[in-house]
């Protein structure tokens, strides 16, 4: 499933292409933590209605070299990746913690962004949810603002050990398990999918091998943005979920009032599905037309 290309600076960078390969292309940004591998649980979906599906693997994630934090750069390592593939224009789409990465993008080339959709993408944390910011990320977020990427990662990493650490090296259904515990309670869409919940928890389980892409992701978006939102002219699409306690409606109120051409949706039910969800209705409602 997965690539690498060089890309000019010399750092590496890892991709899955997936779907239809003579499908109309979607570039596609993979949630916190995960990787280019993430794209497989909306694959099938993408390929049974003419999608080309590209995704890269953010720096730190999988096979992808580490990068100091940042939306912008992220969205320019994808931008090269889609020259070297001969992608063109194309449609970009963000789920959950990629959202600020699609939206980075559309504002660093908005000649080769025809639309954007966010699935379930966060804000601002320090504008939106502030309250759950602990002290060291307001830490951590401080020393970037000053200049210090490198301190700022070393301040947030032993938390963020912490978390995944406990995650790692068990079964997938002792993972299924550990992971149960830190999602909110109630009914969830991958209880009606449960082969695409392997897909996503398999894939989960590569990309926290480390913690590098999941710090990385944390400091790139709940401080301050290193792009502005109203140079974001393209069409863009907001989806949240009325019952996603993950991602919640206020951070796409938050996007629709800075965003100069956003429509906003609220679908019914949870995280997944307004990310995997609504982005395989998202296929089937492009094939279509």
């Amino acid at each position: 499933m997965f690539h690498t290309v060089t890309l000019r600076d010399g750092r590496t960078l890892e991709y899955a292409d997936l779907g239809d390969p003579t499908g109309n292309p979607v570039l596609f940004f993979h949630g916190t933590p995960s990787t280019a591998g993430q794209a497989a649980v909306v694959a099938d979906g993408a390929r049974a209605h003419g999608i080309r599906l590209v995704a890269a693997s953010r720096p730190g994630y999988g096979a992808s070299t580490n990068s100091p934090p940042g939306l912008t750069p992220a969205a320019a390592d994808a931008l090269e990746l889609a020259d070297r593939l001969g992608v063109d224009r194309t449609v970009v789409m963000g789920v959950s913690g990629g959202g600020p990465y699609a939206l980075a993008l559309a504002a660093l080339a908005p000649e080769r962004v025809s639309e954007v959709l966010v699935l379930a993408g966060p804000g601002a944390h320090v504008e939106v949810t502030p309250e759950i910011l602990d002290e060291d990320d307001h830490r951590a977020l401080t020393l970037l603002a000053d200049g210090d990427p490198a301190a700022a990662l070393e301040t947030m990493t032993p938390s963020a050990e912490g978390f995944l650490s406990g995650l790692r090296g068990l079964s997938p259904a002792d993972f299924r398990t550990a992971l149960e515990s830190f999602r909110p309670p109630g009914p969830t869409w991958f209880d009606d999918h449960p082969q695409l919940r392997s897909l996503f928890e398999a894939d989960f389980q590569r990309a926290i091998t480390t913690v590098d892409g999941f710090v990385r992701d944390n400091l790139s978006w709940l401080g301050p943005w290193d792009f502005d939102l109203a140079a974001v002219t393209v069409p863009v699409h907001l989806v949240h979920g009325e019952q996603d306690a993950m991602v919640p409606r206020a951070h796409g109120d938050w996007l629709h009032a800075r965003l100069p051409e956003s429509r906003q949706r609220l679908v019914p039910g949870d995280h997944g599905r307004a990310t995997f969800g609504s982005a395989i209705e998202t296929f089937a409602a492009m094939g279509s037309s």
